[in-house]
């Protein structure tokens, strides 16, 4: 049995024990490298022409060879607990072209526009004006990160899939530019972003395969990198984007080690792609999230967001409910409740008026509060005369389920207008 010290580069050596037991050949780099399994490193060897990685505690040093190697021996219970099953890690190519159909996954609804409504951002078109920022290129080429500050629903992932939509058109493009989100969340991490090993099963054999991060992926083809909620990610793993967002825009990724040329190895250095656009989203001072440093914040144009009038009139007919939706997000601006109440939810709450009726749609609209909040919600309404309103507004629900009171079953004999 020889030890990784013992072996020089072209030295002769025997396979002594294992399944290629009885093989020989020669020494091709001595030095032992991890396999990817806990407290295993092998060596490079040549046995009968073909380079493989073995472990040198099943190498004999042989100054004089056998002529032949015999064939190969039984495997026995004590080799089968003693030797380890290769281990063949997998690389891809990375992905540089934004149109690959591989990347199809990530991209957005082409559809998506047609629903859009624009903002009015002082006499400007929202979409109009943030893509002017992607085109305002610093001097080495790459559009300024973009920063957007609001409370939940108020449009903010919608509006990045539109721009993903409109960029690829603006440059002539076939389909949207993919979107790499890395969802912000305290559990987050640097083989999440960045990549890491793990084990496949394909065609009923296990594989260790290089699984690419979001963040290099994103740098190497360009599209958008889409960094939703960062206030929830942790500063460590938020600190490891600087480097991209700045002008450097390149990062070290510690998690891919890559041939340094001396025969060792280094971790990968990437380059972002010159159509790179970073866009961030925050929703502020949430429960689980944190102050963003000053060295992120700086990194980025800062847009802020949050619900737009124009935009809640055209998508909630009922002026009722828009009303009750000021008044829930004036009592939440005096820390009167907590929770936020987005345009969508309202949406949902004016549909659910206009289906069920009043009484039902206000039942479902409760449960969205925490017990503690839900009285002082109630007395919101009660107080606003809300419920009146919705009824004169919406007398007749739409849904079949939804039982008409009979009037012969009542006794009540219904009025007869006379013309």
């Amino acid at each position: 049995m020889a030890s990784s010290s013992d072996l020089k580069t072209g030295a002769d050596i025997i396979v002594s024990a294992g399944p290629l037991k009885g093989m020989t050949g020669t020494v091709i780099d001595p030095k032992a490298v991890p396999d990817g399994l806990p407290n295993q490193r092998k060596v490079l060897v040549s046995l009968d022409g073909e380079e493989t990685y073995i472990l040198p505690r099943l190498l004999d040093l042989g100054a004089t060879l056998a002529p032949a190697a015999p064939a190969p021996a039984a495997l026995t219970m004590a080799d089968i607990t003693d030797v380890a099953p290769a281990a063949t890690l997998t690389v891809a190519e990375p992905i540089t072209d934004p149109m690959d159909p591989a990347l199809d996954r990530f991209r957005p609804d082409p559809d998506i526009v047609r629903g859009y409504i624009n903002r009015d951002v002082f006499g400007m078109k929202d979409v109009d004006f943030l893509l002017s920022l992607r085109d305002d290129r610093d001097a080495n080429g790459y559009s300024p990160n973009i920063a957007m500050v609001g409370d939940t629903q108020s449009g903010k992932t919608m509006l990045v899939q539109v721009l993903a939509v409109l960029a690829a058109e603006r440059d002539g493009l076939p389909k949207p530019y993919p979107i790499f989100t890395i969802q912000g969340s305290i559990g987050v991490t640097n083989m999440d972003m960045f990549g890491m090993t793990t084990a496949v099963v394909a065609q009923g054999r296990e594989t260790l395969v290089w699984m690419e991060g979001l963040v290099p992926m994103a740098a190497a083809c360009g599209g958008i990198l889409y960094l939703d909620e960062i206030n929830a990610v942790p500063p460590a793993q938020a600190v490891a984007l600087h480097p991209l967002m700045d002008g450097r825009r390149q990062f070290v990724n510690t998690q891919k080690a890559v041939p340094d040329g001396h025969g060792g190895y280094s971790p990968e250095v990437v380059t972002a792609h010159r159509n790179l656009w970073t866009i961030t989203t925050i929703n502020p001072e949430y429960k689980g999230t944190q102050n963003l440093g000053d060295a992120f914040k700086a990194r980025s144009r800062w847009i802020p967001w949050g619900y737009d009038d124009a935009t809640e009139r055209r998508l909630i007919k009922s002026a009722t409910v828009r009303t009750l939706g000021q008044l829930l997000r004036s009592a939440r601006s005096r820390n009167a409740i907590t929770t936020a109440v987005g345009t969508s939810a309202l949406q949902r709450f004016n549909m659910d008026v206009a289906t069920y009726g009043t009484e039902t749609a206000i039942w479902s609209f409760l449960a969205m509060f925490p017990l503690r909040e839900r009285p002082s919600v109630e007395t919101i309404i009660e107080d606003g005369g809300i419920t009146a309103m919705l009824d004169a507004e919406y007398p007749e629900p739409t849904s079949d389920l939804v039982k008409k009171e009979d009037p012969a079953a009542t006794g009540v004999t219904p009025a007869v207008e006379s013309f």
